[in-house]
């Protein structure tokens, strides 16, 4: 998880970087040279001097590095696509646009075939992650690991995982700002299994249009979305699913007896709620409970919910 809220981004631009000239590969904090490794399925992988790229990635905090390396025909790359990133920290591999962290991918081509294969994280927003431990105006020093799956849109099988991945790399451009509002996560244990939002927004009104918060978040593998009618300020709230309705509703229409669906309607839900910040840009809080199974859905059982954090930009 993302770990330091300070507002600043960079726009990152390399070209031909070579992979040695003396700095650490571990990824230490080293001023010079530059270097980017992995290990891709078990096998050693390291980017060639010509292939190695940092560019910005045309939105707030948005960072895009992406190396290649040729053995026995084979091209290998590599591609790291971040966004939001506001400084040293933790962010989550397998999230989406607005959300701290970003995706990755691993592409494999013959030559100067053309045909390529491209395995990517999945939209579960725990496919891996990556640690930034030096984010300046002149350097980007992070290690990184992620598992992908097969692009259905090219003939790739099977999966990918890289593990033991290093970054350390020169900045030559300017640091941007990035507005409060823009960032976001929320994340939970739901029923013993982490659940870390691919997407998730904040509305300083309610279901009916009043004041209050709503969070909507989902993922590939589940939905999980807070209420709070006539919320307008920090404070402990407890799940009620009467007037003034304040709620946690989780589970995807349409999934199995692990994916859905609990909360609001079902009754006996008990829980808490807890804004610890709310601003015309950003709210923060944290949220734990246990929500009942919604009649005429799969669930059978209550879903125990803990560990709850959100830290959401509003737009």
């Amino acid at each position: 998880m993302h770990t330091n809220l300070r507002r600043c981004s960079v726009a990152f631009l390399i070209a031909a970087v070579g992979c040695g000239d003396g700095t650490d590969a571990g990824g230490s904090s080293s001023d010079s040279g530059s270097s980017f490794t992995a290990t891709v399925n078990g096998t050693a992988w390291a980017a060639e001097p010509v292939g190695v790229r940092v560019t910005g990635g045309g939105l707030p905090g948005g960072v895009v590095i992406s190396g290649s390396r040729t053995t026995g025909g084979i091209v290998t790359s590599l591609t790291i696509i971040l966004n939001s990133i506001t400084g040293p920290g933790t962010y989550a591999l397998g999230v989406g646009l607005g959300v701290y962290g970003g995706s990755a991918s691993v592409g494999e081509s013959t030559g100067n075939t053309g045909a390529a294969n491209h395995w990517a994280t999945a939209l579960n927003g725990v496919a891996g992650q990556i640690v930034i431990t030096t984010f300046s105006a002149s350097r980007i020093v992070a290690t990184f690991r992620y598992e992908t799956v097969a692009d259905t849109k090219t003939t790739a099988a099977g999966t990918r995982t890289v593990t033991d991945g290093k970054i350390n790399l020169p900045v030559t451009v300017t640091i941007l700002p990035v507005p409060d509002k823009i960032g976001a996560k929320l994340s939970a244990v739901l029923g013993g299994k982490p659940y870390n939002a691919w997407a998730v927004s904040a509305d300083l009104r309610d279901f009916t249009g009043g004041a209050g918060v709503s969070i909507n978040s989902h993922s590939s593998e589940n939905r999980l979305n807070l209420s709070l009618v006539g919320v307008t300020t920090p404070g402990s709230y407890a799940i009620s699913n009467s007037a003034p309705q304040r709620t946690i509703v989780a589970g995807t229409n349409g999934g199995d007896a692990a994916h859905c669906c609990w909360g609001q309607n079902a009754g006996g839900d008990v829980g808490t709620i807890i804004i610890t910040s709310v601003t015309a840009t950003r709210v923060k809080g944290t949220f734990s409970g246990t929500i009942q199974p919604q009649p005429g859905k799969p669930a059978t059982a209550p879903l125990v919910i803990t560990d709850g954090a959100f830290d959401i930009g509003v737009n």
